[in-house]
């Protein structure tokens, strides 16, 4: 970004040694930018806050790291165990070779997933399958 900026400046200098531009004209484009560029930083500071305030909302709600809360259903339970792992839907599509469109559905609740595509997302995260009829 520093370069672009550097750039710009440039052509400006320039543009005001060919006359192209008056002094004041030059001015108000150099603040137009640079207020730009604080907005851009004040916006990406924001969406750096907002990220690690989810981290910190997600952390709490976690759960033991050797079984699942399927009280809220597969689609929580599936959503709760990729975030405790730190992975994107993406990577668990790469992982599983299960396609992240539907692990979107599954985790959203709208498709539910066969036994044997549960038991290759509980590989991909790293966790074994086991069912128990209580």
């Amino acid at each position: 970004m520093e370069e672009k900026r550097n750039g710009i400046f440039q052509m400006l200098e320039e543009m005001l040694e060919n006359q192209e531009i008056s002094q004041e004209e030059e001015r108000k484009i150099r603040g137009l930018f640079e207020g730009r560029e604080h907005r851009r930083a004040e916006i990406r500071i924001a969406y750096d806050l907002l990220d690690l305030l989810q981290k910190e909302v997600r952390h709490e709600n976690n759960f033991s790291q050797n079984s699942l809360d399927m009280s809220g259903g597969f689609a929580a339970a599936l959503y709760q165990a990729r975030i405790r792992n730190g992975i994107t839907q993406q990577q668990l599509a790469d992982l599983t070779g299960i396609n992240q469109a539907d692990i979107s559905r599954f985790e959203r609740g709208f498709s539910n997933p066969s036994l044997a595509t549960i038991k290759r997302l509980a590989e991909g995260l790293g966790m074994g399958l086991s069912i128990d009829f209580i």
